[in-house]
């Protein structure tokens, strides 16, 4: 049994559990299926997603929610002689999640999530014809100002959800032997994400800071990876570069790819 006035009995519990967990020590990671229109679009935008991975997008998101879960609840009453109303789960729901980044000055993660959110929906003139992204390179801002607009006599029509929604991974790491994430408790496996808001941007003169953007998504569902870092701490410590990880456990990037 625990003694909780023995500081030692506390530091010894705490190594063995691998240390505390921190905060800024996490992997976020956006996996699209194949016939998802999304990476067409971030292209068009600018953003690289091949292999489902752009580094500026998974590296400068700066902060992310492991997501809450509630539960829908019905009452009983009367089962016993006096006793009250009684409260029990009937299902599980599922609310948002928000995740914030740093941008680069190519406003990389700004393009993103708006690209994203724009793929939602399809434009078209009133004639038919489809409204594609114009992408620009190298170009200064008075050739950018002055390049053709779309009117705004057009439509506006919604793809399928499939199209549309991806699989969102964050994963809880810590520093390892091999790297700052290279421990992984566990993993959130949130599916059918999509950006339902975009945070406006605020720009102002003053003190130079980094600009960030948030977006909010909603999901279907999500399930837990669970991986115990006991074993991990035990076969592979700071203090031993020889030692090896048992098959039994994995590193973040296993748990990506499964």
């Amino acid at each position: 049994m625990a003694n909780r006035g023995d500081i030692n009995s506390f530091l010894s519990l705490v190594g063995a559990n691998g240390g505390m967990a921190m905060s800024n020590s996490f992997l976020v990671k956006f996996n699209f299926p194949s016939f998802s229109e999304v990476p067409d679009a971030l292209s068009k935008a600018g953003v690289s997603f091949a292999n489902n991975s752009n580094d500026v997008v998974e590296l400068f998101c700066d902060e992310a929610q492991l997501p809450n879960i509630n539960a829908f609840t019905g009452s009983g009453i009367g089962r016993y002689l006096g006793e009250q109303q009684v409260e029990y789960a009937l299902g599980k729901v599922y609310t948002d999640f928000q995740l914030s980044w740093m941008c680069d000055a190519n406003m990389t993660p700004h393009k993103f999530v708006t690209a994203w959110f724009d793929a939602m929906f399809l434009e078209e003139y009133l004639d038919g014809n489809d409204i594609d992204t114009t992408k620009h390179t190298g170009k200064t801002y008075s050739d950018v100002i002055t390049a053709k607009t779309r009117t705004i006599a057009r439509s506006t029509k919604l793809r399928y959800p499939s199209e549309y929604q991806c699989e969102v991974l964050i994963a809880k790491t810590e520093p390892g032997v091999n790297s700052a994430t290279d421990r992984v408790s566990e993993v959130y496996v949130i599916q059918d994400a999509f950006p339902y808001s975009i945070d406006a941007v605020p720009l102002g003169y003053g003190p130079s800071q980094t600009v960030k953007v948030s977006a909010t998504f909603k999901y279907t569902r999500h399930f837990v990876e669970y991986n115990d870092l006991k074993s991990f701490n035990s076969t592979q410590g700071t203090n031993s570069a020889k030692k090896k990880t048992p098959e039994a456990t994995f590193t973040n990037q296993s748990i990506f790819t499964a």
